[in-house]
């Protein structure tokens, strides 16, 4: 066993697996199921650069769970690495639904945003850090990271040494305080 781990390669599991874990083996299901994982995960995604990377993930996941996987007892490879396909493209989408997308896909055609003047790019950003400055400390550092900065919340959590939920409540509540003011600002205008 030591020696085949010594030569860079993963250890064959010491049960009846899927056969993910020789190099022959992924490679034999990779070639054999690939294409439909990719159908798959378009049909599921809608988004062929997302379903690549789930399709690859779906791999990763079935390589490292390989052990768990009987031939003999339970359903086909193919409905096997169907199900965890189905999985990833379901976290994929919660995650996206969670942090939406910034742009639109590239066959999308996006709608054109009326030409602004400098002054009203100005007057807009004025408007904005006014917003901000309404604020608590606490809740800007927030913004300014998850949203501004566009960084995921477990980063923004991490780095400020506060949950998850935290950092989701604070920006929640930072965003709709500047809805506020900034509804409060278009009034008096």
């Amino acid at each position: 066993m030591r020696e085949r781990a010594a030569a860079g390669s993963r250890t064959p599991c010491d049960r009846a697996c899927a056969g993910l874990c020789r190099a022959d083996g992924i490679a034999a299901a990779h070639l054999a199921h690939h294409r439909w994982l990719l159908s798959r995960c378009r049909a599921l995604l809608g988004d062929p650069g997302a379903a690549e990377d789930a399709v690859q993930e779906t791999f990763l996941r079935a390589w490292r769970a390989c052990g768990s996987f009987d031939p003999a007892a339970g359903p086909s490879l193919a409905t096997w690495l169907g199900t965890i396909a189905r999985n990833v493209a379901v976290d994929a989408l919660r995650a996206r639904a969670v942090r939406p997308r910034l742009a639109p896909d590239g066959d999308e055609t996006p709608e054109r945003a009326p030409a602004t003047s400098a002054i009203d790019t100005a007057v807009t950003r004025m408007a904005l850090v006014d917003a901000l400055a309404e604020v608590s400390p606490q809740h800007r550092g927030v913004v300014l990271l998850a949203v501004v900065r566009d960084r995921p919340y477990a980063d923004v959590a991490a780095a400020l040494d506060i949950p998850v939920g935290t950092v989701k409540s604070r920006v929640h509540h930072a965003l709709h305080g500047m809805r506020r003011t900034l509804d409060r600002t278009e009034l008096a205008a």
